[in-house]
């Protein structure tokens, strides 16, 4: 309500139907928190909102990305860190969905970002 509200007073946006994510610390975002000196003020924020039940929905616990070159990631955002899965079988080329189902997800600090509060991922929130 309190976006929505200040969408339409600041920009007269108005909609009814608004999908936001959390903005991961990984890249420009990055960049802008560790020049700002806000990194370790937004990383005790995620921290400190972290949901186990929002672990349940995270886009790496079903689905994989794929980079245009073929490799394997556990998510989006690994790919844009270049953190490929966790396993033998990294490249599509040799893709065993038995191997790549029992995969050890690759987490890092960015990974608080789909697990806090209500879940912010490709895959939803919690309900």
């Amino acid at each position: 309500k309190e976006m929505k509200a200040a969408l339409l007073e600041d920009f007269n946006i108005q909609f009814h139907n608004l999908f936001a994510i959390t903005n991961l610390p990984i890249a420009r975002f990055l960049d802008y928190l560790v020049a700002s000196e806000n990194y370790e003020d937004y990383m005790y924020a995620l921290v400190d909102a972290y949901n186990p039940a929002a672990v349940e929905n995270v886009m790496c616990t079903n689905t994989i990305s794929i980079s245009w070159d073929g490799w394997l990631y556990d998510c989006d955002f690994n790919q844009m860190l270049d953190l490929k899965i966790d396993n033998k079988i990294q490249h599509i080329d040799d893709y065993n969905e038995d191997l790549i189902n029992n995969r050890k997800i690759q987490i890092s600090q960015h990974c608080y970002g789909c697990t806090a509060g209500a879940g912010s991922s490709c895959q939803g929130v919690v309900a």
